[in-house]
């Protein structure tokens, strides 16, 4: 009797929670590839579509893993899309726009009067998105930090990273003469080139190298996922994860505070649409990555629960598979609800309360500034010109009368 007593306690409790808001960091569906190998049969000709463009099956897996957020929301977001609580961005590249409307299809399919052709069960959704120059997000790594340059730089050189490079040395030089790719080329990234190449050539049934055996790939692939962590961490992970995803770690918790701090927001989602670097360098941030690469339509899921007694918890779920429900991630320190100020806590050793200047950035000012400085500096030494002429022309004057005295 205890026990049924203490299971309706605990599911009365559970009950009483409130979900708040939930933020979803995902990566784009199943595409052709990025690019690839130089001796490679299959070149971009061979793809209708070219180079890293969301396929057929890419766009299946976004709108079930959209139709899947609809059926775990539900009760939380509105029955159809609503303006004031959703919000999604997304990186400006065709797969991750085009991810971002398939997800958003079958997470609002039209209702009511949002169905606007009843032959059309859609309905327009906005993704919002910047131009590649001035995304500071969620395309990572970050380029435009010279301190994560010279992390980056010094990492190739470091003790951490031949200890796991310098095992697949033979192997290296092997696949140099298979791809064309140099064996510095190979280990500076071009390894993960070609296992992804080949990885997609075998999703989409193209016959691959008699050279591509299993264990190959499965070489390549451990390749791949070292080569994937090494821009976020390997070496000085805590201070590249501060430059990284630490960065975005910071805007997605300010998010959820701004949450509690105005209660007027009514935002319930939020979206982002991203790659698979960006899930990484978020877990590595995190300390929760698993280090696997993740895999197409990987959701990385932030919620934001007000417990029964007021206080506010975050709880973290991976959905990589979606034959089953997404795990928890548990961050160090903390148990699976995670009370929120014990994670700002936690996190604390990776966020930047400034990032340009702990990235050295250097700002200089812009031409249109400089411009109108220019312009200032004119007008005011033309001014002064004018007054010294008028002044000049009046002493003249008085000269000339006294001499006429």
């Amino acid at each position: 009797m205890r026990n049924i007593c203490s299971e309706l306690i605990l599911v009365q409790n559970v009950a009483e929670r409130q979900l708040k808001t939930v933020v979803l960091v995902y990566q784009h569906g199943d595409r052709s590839p990025a690019k690839t190998y130089p001796y490679d049969k299959y070149q971009e000709g061979s793809w209708p579509d070219g180079f890293g463009q969301l396929t057929n099956i890419g766009k299946q897996q976004h709108y079930e893993l959209g139709k899947y957020l609809r059926k775990r929301y539900t009760g939380f977001l509105n029955e159809s899309y609503n303006r004031h609580e959703v919000y999604v961005r997304s990186t400006d590249f065709d797969r991750t726009l085009m991810s971002a409307l398939t997800n958003l299809a079958g997470l609002f399919p039209p209702v009511g009067r949002h169905t606007w052709n009843p032959d059309i069960m859609w309905q327009p959704v906005p993704v919002h998105t910047v131009p590649l120059s001035k995304e500071n997000l969620i395309l990572l790594p970050y380029q435009n930090c010279p301190r994560y340059q010279d992390l980056d730089e010094r990492t190739y050189i470091s003790e951490e990273y031949h200890r796991l490079i310098d095992p697949y040395s033979e192997f290296l030089k092997v696949l140099s003469n298979y791809t064309g790719f140099s064996v510095q080329q190979l280990k500076h990234g071009h390894a993960w080139t070609t296992y992804d190449a080949l990885h997609c050539e075998s999703i989409h049934n193209y016959s691959l190298p008699s050279w591509a055996t299993e264990e190959t790939m499965i070489k390549l692939r451990e390749l791949s996922e070292f080569l994937i962590t090494l821009p976020f961490g390997i070496y000085k992970q805590r201070e590249k994860s501060r430059l990284q995803g630490g960065f975005l770690l910071n805007t997605i918790i300010t998010n959820i505070t701004d949450i509690i701090s105005k209660p007027s927001r009514k935002r319930k989602l939020i979206v982002y649409s991203a790659h698979d670097t960006t899930i990484v360098a978020l877990q590595i941030a995190l300390s929760v990555f698993n280090k696997k690469m993740p895999p197409y339509a990987a959701c990385h899921i932030f919620e934001l629960y007000q417990e029964v007694n007021g206080n506010y918890s975050i709880e973290m779920y991976y959905r990589n598979d979606s034959a089953v429900d997404p795990y928890p991630l548990i961050l160090p320190g903390c148990r699976a609800s995670c009370p929120l100020q014990t994670f700002i806590e936690l996190t604390s050793p990776v966020i930047t309360l400034d990032w340009k200047t702990e990235c050295g950035i250097i700002e200089t000012p812009s031409a249109s500034v400089i411009g109108l400085a220019v312009i200032v500096t004119l007008l005011v030494i033309s001014a002064m010109v004018f007054l010294v002429v008028i002044c000049y022309k009046k002493l003249f004057r008085r000269a000339n009368y006294n001499q006429m005295e």
